[in-house]
């Protein structure tokens, strides 16, 4: 199967693009994992009480 000479670099650059908005996501965006939100229910909670 011969496949274009641009398709390496563009699944490459997709694959930097795709994990710099993950981590971008994560940073400055807010997100957090699971156990993190569960951590800031618990102290809102709390803190409302």
């Amino acid at each position: 199967m011969n496949t274009p000479e641009w398709l390496k670099p563009g699944i490459c650059g997709a694959a930097i693009g795709a994990g710099f908005l993950g981590v971008l996501g994560f940073a400055w965006g807010g997100r957090v994992t699971g156990g993190a939100s569960n951590d800031r229910a618990m102290a809102m909670s709390r803190d409302a009480a």
